[in-house]
């Protein structure tokens, strides 16, 4: 995959939906400027931004969201590998989420670069 393909994580689209967020016009530079980018969502991605988007704003914040995952042209929503997501978190062996194991497994695996806020996932995907 190509350098105008980028795995995005939930941080990034809760920054982008939420105007409080201190990483909001982050967000905003990053889907302004990569807007033509394929950008792979994982399902956990979509799982997690809902739920962040609903108990920080409430429902009607996770509305677009969603909207625009069902919608975007440019969105490829890979399929979910349990027995590969837990092996890549109990590979990593490190306080971290099964999401952002799995983000980094497939960022290292599609050679694909990880758009993130986490600066401790940044830090465990360089070390991938």
């Amino acid at each position: 995959m190509g350098p105008s393909q980028y795995i995005v994580d939930s941080s990034v689209f809760v920054a982008f939906y939420s105007e409080t967020d201190t990483h909001h016009a982050d967000a905003a530079t990053f889907f302004a400027t990569f807007n033509d980018a394929t950008l792979i969502v994982h399902p956990y991605v979509i799982q997690e931004t809902t739920s962040v988007l609903c108990y920080k704003l409430g429902y009607k914040a996770a509305v677009p969201f969603l909207e625009h995952i069902l919608k975007g042209t440019n969105i490829v929503i890979p399929p979910v590998v349990v027995a590969d997501d837990v092996n890549s978190f109990l590979g990593l062996q490190k306080k971290v989420s099964l999401t952002d194991s799995t983000l980094i497994r497939l960022a290292k695996e599609m050679h694909v670069e990880l758009v993130t806020f986490d600066k401790q996932m940044l830090s465990l995907a360089r070390k991938a």
